[in-house]
């Protein structure tokens, strides 16, 4: 490692630093040798190695600390008494000493660590930790003195000095590549993923440099987007992104995560070039710097926080990539490799997931069409093909996920996967409507939802759900040889011998693999968290062998977003488990918790007052009143403190997408510029959490469907840069996010269109229908009205998730298009999920709380004022006509029978259509804290209902929701041809 681009005190430090535990270590080791059961000792030689690791680490020295950490792995083993201390491991032990203070003095006279041998110490000590004998005479380490001084460390003089934890080619072999004018890196053939432990400092210490780690990656695509656009500032940007890879690398280093520390070196050594004017920061060095990005956020997803371990990911091709523009100074070779090995994945993959499908979907038509008769002429033979492919991916990818689960049942993103894919095949067997194929995959969504959300060892599953699925997958076989009129070849026979066997074995990196292609097994398992399909987990497994994970990133966006629909994401991305509150909000809070027990101890003084009779007990009963009105508005601010530390900006969401438009841009062949506004707009946390996977399935929608190509632009008299705007704003006590673009726009009549050709909607529903309801079609499930299928923005479904996602968030989305203008969709959110204002209504002697921010105002009109308008009631409220329906009558209730002249009514809006709602009661306004219905009642799909809330008294009172309400009392017209308000409500009088 090269000092030149260091710190120099820094330096300085470390070098004092380095030589005062070094002294400390040698005559304690000798002293260990004559005490060899004081533990004290160990301790104080375990200490001063740990630092000496850390702080090398720190630096990037990785030569030294790759030795430091074995040493005080060693050390480790003497103190927890596993090994005994021997005359021959202090040898070892004095000799690795040696070695470090030569690497040490190298490093300061010369300016690199030297060609100091360290491999036969390392192995010794491997020996030795693995159990084997000590040698009697451990390695002599050369000195290093002779080798002559570098004066001015070159590049190349720096690379070669270099031995990183991730392994380089040997030089005869770097020197052939050289020669060659195609530049191809070859993995580490002694790669082990085996997990090993990271070593932390204190409670919370790796959850720290997580939330930091996630931080610096969001901060490098933004950098390095904003560098790919050329700015102003441009040295300046450098200079940022090269302090990021610093810090991670120290941060990596500290903890002993070598794969990372590694890599972000290896980056950081070429943007020093750049920023000294070496190199120009050109777009093939933005791509490959984004490449290592996408590696080092696949790194930071293989920590596991419960138990302080990491899954370690092949980083060698990347650093061997990185290594070669370093030396050679020339991004040519290296991009046509990503590009090559960029179309290579996406030929295999479009292969595995469309090709196949592609030859049943031209057999599907020509052959059962003709030959199935009048069972296949129920089903559209275009719906058939579609069935069929999603079916079989979903089949096959419950077989990899079962087969997955059976060697590590803990693996969270596999049983999110498997979910996913009952969960698509429910969807799918329902859209055709085979029910009872529906109901019993249904089943299988509930066990494996129970398994997930209990924490239950999910290898007690495994035995039941593998007897699930053989019936389930029977039962699908069995039904499409009906529709089709021929027998579905079992997709799963494929996986089993093909797939599954070559796919697992190549995780313990035992079989070099042929191809070269990306990411261990263990990468290909979180994919297909992302999507529902198989296919997405099939590619990246043979990936182990050959290609490190930049291509497994760049897959993993088109293929997140499928699941997203079906991100994600991404077991979507674990969730930060921190909040930055400012310490102002947290000073307020400790006053309000001083005024609650101040208010406390008037309680209990006012209690001790009644007890002993010292006051009437009039007077305490006002001192009580007194003393409720205070509580009541200290739990006001108390509430409302707590309520801004949860709030978070959307930019931690919106940061995102940048880096999301700019791969599908590239991707689609389309320009694509990204507009983001209101990013510093609040929500809390938790909704921030959820609304990210919803997002990128719209922005897709937008990029894929929305904007037309550059031809199709200039034709229609566009500019041939698209536009997608994403927006965050405030609205009344609830937040609204906007995706909108200048796209061709959805047309209702061809969405109607599509609709009845896919049996959503009878014509005559479809004549019914507005411009309004008729755009709102895209939300149900299976539909799509996209002329091609791309994997970018799915295979026609997931929209319906998404709206199922923002229903989950207590929220609405609104739809706006306009034919070659473009299409907006506003999702209207609450800016808590956990407390809102209620209007409390009583309807046939049950109470309900509407959302007071659905709620436009109340009234009481006079039945006589009711008048028919298209055969449904209605009233003219201030100039407006409004709609009118009994919310007994929708919710199924018994309606009263009273004839009452004067009726309550709620005026609810959805967006700016508004309804009036019948009730028997008018109550009070109030707080209430919403609970979810749970998975039981949710099984039963209550339409109107979104939560429930517990009274004062202890009863249980449920939220409507306004939205669906709205969309009921729609359904309930057309299903009516003389609707009447309800049997209670009297008929308005005849004029």
């Amino acid at each position: 490692m090269s000092q030149e681009f260091l710190d120099s005190e820094i330096l300085a430090d470390f070098f004092i630093e380095a030589k005062e535990h070094l002294e400390t270590i040698e005559p304690n080791l000798l002293e260990l040798e004559k005490s060899p059961d004081n533990l004290g000792l160990l301790n104080e030689i375990f200490r001063p190695m740990h630092s000496l690791k850390g702080a090398s680490g720190f630096l990037g020295l990785n030569k030294i600390n790759k030795l430091a950490h074995k040493a005080e792995n060693i050390l480790d083993e003497l103190r927890q008494g596993s090994m005994r201390v021997t005359e021959e491991i202090m040898d070892l032990i004095l000799s690795a000493t040696d070695a470090l203070r030569t690497m040490v003095d190298n490093l300061e006279n010369n300016g690199v660590e030297g060609d100091v041998d360290t491999e036969p110490i390392l192995d010794q000590i491997e020996a030795v930790l693995s159990g084997e004998p000590a040698l009697v005479a451990p390695p002599e380490v050369e000195s290093v003195d002779e080798v002559a001084p570098v004066a001015a460390p070159e590049p190349e003089a720096e690379a070669q000095a270099e031995i990183d934890t991730a392994p380089v080619p040997p030089a005869a072999e770097r020197e052939e590549k050289t020669m060659t004018s195609s530049y191809t890196p070859q993995p580490d053939p002694n790669f082990d993923d085996t997990p090993y432990g990271l070593t932390t400092v204190g409670e919370g210490h790796l959850a720290d440099f997580l939330e930091e780690a996630h931080e610096i990656i969001e901060n490098l695509n933004r950098c390095l987007l904003t560098l790919e656009g050329g700015p102003d500032d441009s040295e300046e940007m450098i200079n940022d992104t090269f302090r990021y890879f610093h810090n991670l690398k120290g941060n990596s280093g500290i903890i002993g995560f070598r794969e990372l520390n590694a890599l972000t070196h290896e980056a950081e050594t070429l943007l020093n070039k750049v920023r000294k004017g070496e190199m120009e920061c050109g777009q093939g060095i933005i791509d490959l710097l984004l490449s290592a990005v996408d590696l080092i956020e696949d790194l930071v997803g293989k920590v596991d926080l419960e138990t302080n371990r990491v899954t370690p990911l092949d980083t060698s091709i990347m650093v061997q990539l990185l290594q070669r523009v370093t030396e050679e100074g020339d991004v040519a070779e290296v991009r046509d490799y990503l590009a090559s090995e960029r179309e290579n994945v996406g030929v295999s993959e479009q292969a595995e997931i469309e090709e196949e499908p592609a030859e049943e979907v031209a057999k599907e038509p020509a052959d059962s069409v003709a030959s199935a008769g009048a069972a296949v002429s129920e089903y559209d033979p275009e719906d058939i093909s579609l069935f069929v492919m999603t079916i079989g991916q979903q089949l096959e990818s419950a077989v990899v996920a079962l087969k997955m689960l059976r060697e590590d049942p803990g693996q969270r993103d596999i049983v999110d996967a498997l979910f996913r894919t009952f969960q698509t095949i429910h969807n799918s067997t329902g859209y055709m409507g085979l029910d009872e194929i529906k109901e019993y995959a249904g089943r299988n969504v509930g066990l494996v939802d129970q398994g997930r959300k209990s924490n239950m060892d999910f290898s007690l599953m495994l035995d039941i759900l593998d007897q699930e699925f053989a019936i389930l997958k029977d039962m699908i076989l069995k039904k499409v040889e009906e529709i089709s009129g021929e027998p579905m070849e079992d997709p799963t026979v494929d996986v089993k011998v093909p797939a599954a066997a070559p796919k697992v074995e190549s995780t313990p990196k035992a079989e070099p693999a042929p191809k070269a292609e990306p990411a261990p097994e263990k990468k290909a398992v979180a994919q297909p968290k992302a999507a529902p399909a198989p296919k997405p987990t099939a590619p990246p497994v043979p990936k182990t062998e050959s290609k490190p994970a930049p291509k497994p990133a760049a897959q993993a966006a088109p293929t997140a977003s499928r699941g997203s629909s079906g991100n994600q994401p991404p077991a979507k991305p674990k969730a930060s488990s921190t909040i930055r509150v400012d310490h102002h909000k947290l000073d307020h809070l400790m006053n309000v918790i001083g005024e609650l027990i101040i208010n406390r101890n008037r309680y209990a003084m006012l209690a001790r007052a009644l007890e002993e009779g010292h006051e009437e007990v009039h007077v305490v009963a006002q001192q009580l009143t007194e003393t409720t009105y205070a509580m009541a508005r200290i739990s006001d601010d108390l509430q409302d403190t707590i309520m801004k530390v949860r709030m978070v900006p959307v930019q931690s969401v919106f940061s995102r997408f940048p880096r999301l438009v700019r791969d599908l841009s590239r991707k689609s062949g389309k320009q694509v510029e990204l507009i983001m506004e209101g990013e510093e707009t609040e929500f809390d946390k938790s909704v921030v959490e959820e609304i990210g996977d919803p997002l990128v399935h719209l922005v897709r929608n937008a990029v894929d469907h929305g904007l037309e190509d550059e031809q199709e632009r200039i034709a229609a008299g566009k500019k041939p840069k698209g536009h997608v705007w994403l927006r965050a704003y405030h609205k009344g006590n609830s937040v609204a996010i906007e995706v909108e673009d200048d796209g061709r726009g959805m047309d209702p009549e061809k969405l109607k269109a599509v609709a009845i050709r896919k049996g959503i909607l009878t014509p005559e529903e479809a004549n019914q229908m507005d411009d309004r309801e008729a755009l709102d079609l895209i939300f149900a499930p299976g539909f799509s009205s996209a002329e091609k299928v791309t994997d970018i923005s799915g295979r026609g479904v997931g929209m319906d998730v998404v709206k199922t996602n923002i229903k989950n968030l207590k929220g609405s989305v609104h739809t706006q298009s306009e034919v070659g203008k473009g299409t907006k969709l506003t999702l209207t959110l609450p800016l808590t999920l956990a407390i809102i204002d209620a209007l409390m209504v009583q309807v046939a002697g049950d109470t309900f709380a509407i959302p007071l921010d659905a709620v436009s105002e109340t009234t009481k009109i006079e039945v006589e004022k009711l008048s028919d308008v298209n055969k449904r009631k209605a009233v003219t409220l201030r100039g407006e006509v409004l709609g009118i329906v009994e919310l007994s009558e929708l919710l199924g209730l018994a309606q009263t029978m009273d004839q009452r002249q004067v009726l309550p009514m709620v005026v609810i809006h959805d967006n700016d259509r508004r309804l009036g709602l019948v009730v028997d009661r008018l109550l009070e306004r109030q707080e209430i804290v919403i609970k979810p219905l749970g998975q039981y009642l949710n099984n039963f799909n209550l339409k109107g209902l979104s939560g429930a809330t517990i009274m004062g008294d202890g009863s249980v009172v449920l939220i409507l929701d306004p939205h669906e309400i709205y969309a009921l009392s729609t359904q309930l017209g057309r299903k009516q041809e003389a609707a009447t308000i309800g049997a209670g409500l009297p008929a308005p009088k005849q004029s």
